[in-house]
């Protein structure tokens, strides 16, 4: 996938760092994919949590990110 346009936000809160958010981040800029560091957003049972133009994915996964950038 190529650079996102898209404005991505990981969350790097401590429940959502153990749950792999920062993992997630690092494969986000692997593919090419531009992300920012979030503070926490207090969805803690969701972890981890991504946004996507300011849409909210809880449990976050490489393909739910890729799916949400599709629909911005």
């Amino acid at each position: 996938m190529s650079e996102s346009k898209a404005n991505i936000e990981v969350c790097f809160g401590p429940q959502c760092s153990d749950m792999g958010g920062r993992e997630l981040a690092s494969t986000l800029e692997a593919q090419g994919i531009a992300c920012v560091m979030g503070d926490c957003r207090s969805q803690c049972p969701n972890a981890p949590v991504v946004l996507v133009d300011n849409r909210m994915i809880t449990h976050a996964t490489l393909q739910k990110v890729q799916q949400k950038m599709l629909k911005s």
